[in-house]
């Protein structure tokens, strides 16, 4: 039994680790970020970032749980810290409510602009790490508000791919 427990974990780490980005992928990180600097009106994109990174947590909780969720992140922030060590401080928060630790902190030491691309690269690091275990179809169903909130059969949605 411990025999095929090392071997599923071999295999989850496998397919954690394999694999380019995806341009699909790419596109939803820069969307769930834009999406976050409308909302708020804000040219911050420091701040839009830390809120999707905030609000995809959130989602993700639902489906795969706090621990999942917060597991998942932890796996994007070691493997992003390598192209971006001002990441090196950040931690994510589960309690009492979602957040990202170290934020300002980061600013201040590499400016809004390298943080802003550390934390887009954590996000996209995150989403491809989910993509690889369940798809980049599904990682858009469920962190995109306007696909999440689509319900099935309604017709086409702009840019998604879905036909009536």
């Amino acid at each position: 039994m411990e025999r095929r427990s090392c071997a599923a974990r071999s295999a989850v780490l496998f397919i954690l680790t394999m694999s380019p980005e995806t341009p699909i992928v790419r596109q939803l990180t820069r969307r769930l970020i834009s999406g976050e600097e409308d909302l708020q009106d804000s040219p911050d994109p420091a701040a839009a970032a830390v809120r999707a990174c905030v609000r995809v947590y959130r989602d993700l909780s639902r489906w795969v749980g706090v621990k999942g969720s917060l597991a998942l992140y932890n796996r994007a922030l070691i493997q992003a810290r390598g192209e971006h060590p001002l990441l090196a401080g950040i931690t994510i928060r589960s309690e009492p409510a979602p957040g990202l630790e170290g934020v300002p902190e980061m600013i201040r030491t590499g400016g809004a602009a390298a943080a802003a691309a550390a934390l887009e690269s954590l996000l996209l690091t995150l989403l491809e790490l989910l993509g690889r275990l369940v798809g980049d179809d599904m990682v858009v169903r469920l962190v995109e508000p306007r696909v999440r909130d689509h319900p099935p059969g309604a017709g086409k949605l702009d840019g998604m791919g879905e036909t009536e």
